[in-house]
């Protein structure tokens, strides 16, 4: 009776056969993994956006979202005012979070102090119509955008490079 198995002649042809599938779809992942990196970016920005809005509403009192090149990377954080001063938030929001250094950012109608970008949220739930366009090595775009004062802000891929905002 002839045992039910592979010989490894087959099982050789097997691997050689899916090693070249692989490799033929090996460029076609790269892309794929470099774009992921960005849309992580803006989902986290929007997420770190919407919680600014909420809390300063809900404590009555302004938030601020703030950028700042260091070391070739943008980091990001939020702060809020505390006795006519604005100070980094002792939670888990006021961490210093990091853009990837392959990652270009540009600000549309943000403040700037001294080097650190920054968009105010009030207390009534408004911040001003603003842009975070995001662009990696790959050319891939999103944009981190609030369409107007009452607007939440949102992700905006873009499959053609950029586009400003619409008035």
């Amino acid at each position: 009776m002839p045992a039910g198995g592979f010989t490894l002649l087959e099982l050789i042809l097997v691997m050689i056969i899916l090693c070249t599938m692989l490799a033929m779809a090996a460029p076609s992942l790269r892309g794929f993994f470099s774009s992921r990196q960005i849309r992580d970016a803006a989902e986290h920005l929007v997420a770190v956006a919407r919680y600014a809005k909420v809390q300063s509403v809900y404590q009555s009192r302004p938030y601020r979202l703030n950028f700042r090149l260091e070391d070739g990377a943008y980091e990001y954080w939020l702060s809020s005012i505390d006795k006519s001063e604005y100070k980094r938030l002792e939670n888990d929001f006021g961490s210093r979070f990091k853009l990837a250094k392959e990652i270009e950012v540009d600000f549309d109608n943000f403040s700037n102090d001294g080097g650190i970008w920054y968009i105010d949220f009030s207390p009534q739930g408004y911040s001003r119509q603003c842009r975070i366009e995001l662009q990696d090595e790959a050319d891939n775009y999103v944009d981190v955008v609030c369409y107007g004062p009452a607007e939440n802000f949102e992700m905006v891929e873009l499959k053609d490079g950029k586009r400003a905002i619409s008035n």
